[in-house]
Formats: C-alpha cells, structure tokens, sequence
C-alpha cells in the first residue's frame, strides 16, 4: 500500500491550522469573559488571537482543505469595526484602545470566514474546555467550604474595585470572606459572568445536555446563584423547545410547576434563611415599581438618566462619570452611545447573521442577544457574540431530517 506523503502533509496542515483556530478562540472567549489570568492582558489578548487565527488561515491556504470557506464576511466586519470606533471616539479613549479594536475586528473576519459546518465542533470544545475546569474546581470548592487550608494568594484587579482570595481555580470575593456558603463564580470576576457564560453554551449544546460537561455546565449555573444567568437559562430551555419545533404547552406547565414548587420550598426550608431565597428570589420582589434585585445601576444614575433623555444627547449620547452610579445594563449603554450607538450594535448583529439557515435559530439569538443586552450590555464581548453566532448559524435536527429525505 502506498501513502501519498503530500496529501499526508497536507492533511497535518490543516489539522494544525484547525487547532490554531481554535486557540485563537479560546483566547477572545476568555479573554472578553474576564477570567483572572487573562485580564493583565485585557487590552491585547485580540492581538494574541489575531496572531494565531493568521497562522491558521495562512496554514490552511496551503493544507487539503481549507478552514476558512464562507463567503460573507465583508458587511458584518465593516459594521463591527464602524461600531468599535464610533464608541471609542464617542468616549474619547486613547490609542491602545483604537489598536484594540482593530484586532478585535480582524479577529471576527476570521470568525465569519470559518466554515460554518465547523462551529459546533468549536462549541462543544469550550463547552468541555470551561466543563472540565469547573469539574476539577468543584471539590476544591468544598475542601474551601469545610475550612481545609487551601493555597492563596491576594488579588486586586481594576484599581481596587475588584479584590479576591485566590484560589487559582475559583476566586473568593473578599466582601463574602465571612459567609458560610459564597457565590461560586469559578476563575470569573464575577458569579454574573459564571451563570451568563454557562447558559450561552448550553444554548449550543441543545440536545446534548445529558452529557458529562454540559451537566458540569450547568452545575456551575445552578451555583453562582446568577439572576441573570438563571433568567437566560429559562428563556434558553423555551427557545430551544421552538427551534426544534418541539411542542411547547405541556412542558411549559410541567417547568412552571417546578419552578413555584423550588420557589415555595424556599420559602419553607430554614424558614426562608437559604441562599435561595436570600440571593434570588428576594431580588425579584418589586418595591416601588422597582425590582429589588435591579443592582445594574444606582437611584442616582437613574435620575440622571431621566435628566439625559429629555436633552438632544440622545442622538450621540452623553460623556458623564458614571463610575458612582452604575456600570452595566441597557440604560449606561443608551447614555454612553446614544440612539446611534444602538442602532450600530444591531445593525451589527443582523448583518452578522443574515446568513442564517433556519430563522428560528436567527430570532433565538437575536431574543437572548437582547435579554443580554438589557441586563448588562456587554454583546459584543467575545464571550458573548460567538455562542449567539453558532446558534444562528446552526439548522434544526428538524431541517436536516428534511434534507436528507
């Protein structure tokens, strides 16, 4: 039997051009997410990921087949890159931040010119990737909680405004040193990242739930106690059911059920006094028209912002130290970049996935992109922009049992 060495060779190319690829995904991915060892190089971590997805796409050009197949990148990569640069003179920010932008928007020129048929293998690698990380982290966070002597270090992220015990594989929050049970938020800055991130995987492994890391997956969700990833979850599981055009009625009931009976029994257990009740369901309490748990911004930025929305600012948006008042949400987004700013994001969007299969799968992503978008604003986050494009690029099992018949 003969071996054609030079299709061999080319074979190896395009398997190593394949994982750096994938590595370049994993740098934005984490990178945007604020996990700890990445944020000393949150202004340049696109730079490392543009390095690696050129080797790729330079590898691949000479491999037995290419990676980088699609056609349509042009329109979503312009709109990116007219975004970037209009919110980074809209708030006036320095050159790294131009360069930053730059290699953020060749690195999605990558993302759109990868095969599509491809993604679902990029999502189930970070799906195991951050499973598997959780997995090991999870008995170290009981060893943690039962008071074993764990190594640390003390860490200070953001001039001060983050402090953490780190314990390499999960942080503690320094403001929680003295709870019995903490949030787990794993390596992220924050439990809200943990839930967030957890969900929108999970939105691309419908189907495959029961796996180990999916279930790792959403054993980290379940543990941050995040408001907002729990409300993403929820809106993931219906929207999943629609995609597949499943039949949605009875299984609605069936999740309504057992969430009124989760919610009655935390009420119940330890008279009320559980981390349940105290972290979720007390924030969704409404007093004065307000949800208590709506922690996105202060009382005093909200005033402001009645003030902002009857001025002409509203067009362009409006440069103010909100630093005391709030740093997420919809309402600091619309105040920084104004009507414009808004406009560009989900024209960006759009375009990114008018090259949609099934629409199903395009309005999911757009309805979960929006519930991100109102609750902290951060889309266009790696983090959060590639699990929305590998759902709007995906067909329904239903759709390719259609076209195999």
């Amino acid at each position: 039997m003969k071996i054609n060495i030079g299709k061999l060779y080319k074979y190896e190319r395009q398997q190593i051009a394949d994982k750096l690829f994938v590595a370049s995904i994993f740098v934005v991915f984490f990178g945007s997410m604020n996990v700890w060892f990445m944020v000393p190089l949150h202004t340049y971590f696109p730079i490392l990921a543009f390095l690696f997805a050129l080797a790729s796409y330079l590898m691949s050009r000479t491999s037995n087949r290419s990676i980088f197949t699609e056609s349509y990148f042009l329109l979503p990569t312009i709109a990116f890159t007219l975004l970037e640069f209009y919110q980074c003179t809209i708030n006036a920010l320095n050159f790294n931040a131009y360069i930053s932008a730059t290699f953020s928007a060749l690195m999605l020129f990558f993302i759109f010119r990868y095969d599509r048929k491809l993604l679902d293998r990029i999502a189930t690698r970070l799906s195991k990737a951050l499973g598997c990380l959780l997995l090991v982290s999870y008995p170290v966070f009981i060893l943690y909680i039962i008071g074993f002597p764990l190594p640390n270090v003390n860490m200070v992220f953001n001039d001060g405004f983050y402090s953490f015990s780190n314990y390499f594989l999960f942080l503690i929050d320094d403001r929680s040193l003295f709870t019995i049970i903490p949030r787990f938020q794993s390596i992220f800055l924050e439990p809200t990242y943990l839930g967030s991130t957890t969900a929108l995987l999970l939105m691309t492994q419908r189907g495959k739930w029961k796996r180990w890391y999916n279930i790792s997956l959403m054993a980290g969700l379940l543990i941050s106690f995040s408001l907002a990833g729990y409300a993403y979850f929820i809106a993931i599981i219906f929207l999943n059911m629609w995609m597949e055009r499943k039949k949605i009625m009875a299984k609605f009931l069936s999740i309504v059920i057992l969430i009124s009976a989760i919610v009655g029994g935390s009420f119940i257990y330890n008279d009320g006094d559980n981390m349940l009740h105290n972290l979720i369901i007390l924030r969704l309490e409404i007093d004065d028209g307000e949800m208590a748990g709506n922690n996105r911004v202060s009382k005093d930025f909200n005033t402001e912002y009645e003030s902002f929305l009857q001025t002409s600012d509203v067009v362009f948006g409006r440069d103010y130290d909100y630093s005391n008042f709030g740093d997420s949400g919809y309402k600091v987004f619309f105040y920084d970049y104004g009507i414009i700013g808004v406009i560009l994001l989900y024209v960006f969007y759009v375009l990114s996935f008018a090259k949609f299969d099934d629409y199903r799968c395009m309005l999911a992503a757009i309805i979960v992109m929006t519930l991100v978008f109102g609750v902290d604003a951060f889309v266009l986050w790696f983090g959060r922009f590639i699990p929305l494009y590998i759902v709007a690029m995906r067909k329904t099992n239903n759709i390719l049992n259609m076209e195999k018949k």
